[in-house]
């Protein structure tokens, strides 16, 4: 009897992995390079977030942002 696994997970909204094999040894094998896929990606996503959303926690203003300078 031949078994096939496909593994998908949803990271978020526009990221996924989908792993395939005919066993779990195989599954692992597949899965190793995704341990260094995902700390680059968490320093991207942590340098985004630190751009976006200083230490105060709330969002930087864009230049022109500021009160009574938006333009329509």
């Amino acid at each position: 009897m031949s078994v096939y696994v496909r593994l998908k997970v949803r990271l978020g909204p526009l990221v996924s992995i989908e792993v395939s094999g005919t066993n779990c040894k195989e599954i692992a094998e597949a899965l190793k390079g995704y341990e260094d896929l995902n700390r680059q990606v968490d320093a991207m996503c942590s340098d985004l977030a630190g751009c976006v959303y200083p230490e105060g926690g709330e969002p930087a203003e864009k230049e022109g942002e500021e009160e009574g300078q938006n333009e329509i």
